[in-house]
């Protein structure tokens, strides 16, 4: 089965009515905490392979092969890795439903600039559990932040109607 029909499978083979659109976010937030190694680190694959993503999207937009790959080597040797705030949400989420999850998102991904950034507020605030104080960088205000999170559910919203919001 090539990889295309695999992505579309796992997409359909969620029950999406368990959680509402957030939920779902918190959920797989809380499941990229729920498998940890020392010192904090994820052991989960796919959360580490999401930190990655992130960790390359917030550096350039656009890379080489070989900047990819230099990319992905300065991950393994930086301390700059996203950080993750232990939440007291319980995770109630199996491994194929974060796959499909971490999918909604990354679908979304590279289309442009302005939904990488609303992306990456839902992603700090729902996978990494930040405060909207935590969201605060030099080029986002904590309303900026708010409003990047409400553009980035929208949009989640929008492509994907089939999950309550």
């Amino acid at each position: 089965m090539n990889a295309a029909v695999q992505q579309q499978h796992i997409l359909q083979t969620v029950d999406w009515s368990r959680f509402n659109l957030e939920e779902w976010l918190y959920q797989f937030g809380a499941w990229m905490n729920s498998v940890s190694g020392t010192c904090g680190r994820s052991v989960n694959p796919i959360a580490v392979a999401m930190d990655q993503a992130v960790v390359k999207c917030k550096q350039q937009k656009k890379l080489t092969d070989a900047e990819n790959s230099q990319v992905i080597a300065n991950y393994f040797t930086s301390e700059d890795k996203p950080k993750r705030n232990r939440s007291s949400i319980i995770c109630q989420i199996d491994d194929n439903e974060a796959r499909a999850v971490q999918k909604l998102i990354l679908d979304i991904q590279g289309q442009s600039e302005i939904l990488d950034d609303w992306m990456d507020a839902v992603i700090d605030r729902y996978f990494y559990g930040n405060s909207w104080s935590q969201m605060v960088t030099e080029e986002r205000s904590q309303n900026d932040a708010r409003s990047d999170v409400k553009c980035g559910l929208a949009a989640l919203h929008c492509r994907y109607g089939f999950i309550s919001f």
